[in-house]
């Protein structure tokens, strides 16, 4: 026989302990929710737009289909009748709207402006958010009146574009529940294509060894 206290049954003691402990941690809620916030009846649209980017991307597209697929559900959300994204060029000074989706595009693709002499530039500089009309700015006196909201495309590091709704003459402003979840749109849209252009890079470069 086994002597009380020997061995085994410490073991087995020692073995219910670590179960119970284990039981007790793996059922413990895992929880992640932003602190402070409820949701917004946006905020689907948002994820949905999100997810549907992520999936573009993972299938390969190019970089002016990523921007034209950011560009249209931006002004889904927005229910704008315009969305553009402009990119910085060669010159360090210069951006250039290489993306317009809706009306009047026309009227601001290959439109290039002065990173000093506009709102698009001012956005792009500052990494603010910028909400006005359309008619203070001369550089874009091609539009209509109406209101437009200038999102920074940053990834936190660096600004990599400007991304603007456009809306209708009469409309009223964006909400503050649309503007953020825009915002948090653009800054997820830009990272994503920030990993998305790295990992070309990367394999370009694998390539060529």
């Amino acid at each position: 026989m086994t002597a009380a206290g020997s061995t085994p049954e410490r073991a087995q003691v020692v073995q219910k302990m670590w179960n119970d402990e284990v039981a007790g941690d793996e059922v413990a809620p895992v929880k992640w929710a932003p602190a402070g916030r409820t949701w917004s009846s946006g905020d689907p649209e948002r994820l949905a737009a999100s997810f549907e980017l992520m999936s573009v991307i993972l299938d390969g597209a190019g970089l002016t289909d990523v921007l034209g697929r950011v560009a249209t559900n931006a002004r889904a959300m927005a229910r704008a009748r315009l969305a553009f994204i402009a990119l910085p060029q060669d010159d360090p000074n210069l951006l250039r709207v290489e993306i317009a989706v809706g009306d009047d595009g026309d009227r601001v693709l290959g439109l290039t402006v002065r990173r000093g002499r506009s709102m698009i530039g001012r956005v792009f500089a500052t990494r603010r958010a910028l909400s006005a009309r359309v008619a203070v700015d001369q550089a874009l006196t091609g539009l209509p009146a109406g209101p437009i909201l200038l999102l920074p495309l940053e990834t936190g590091e660096a600004t990599r574009g400007v991304l603007a709704v456009v809306g209708r003459p009469g409309d009223l402003p964006l909400s503050a529940s649309v503007t953020r979840n825009l915002a948090l749109f653009a800054g997820m849209a830009a990272t994503l294509i920030e990993l998305a252009e790295e990992r070309r890079a990367a394999d370009r470069t694998a390539e060529m060894r």
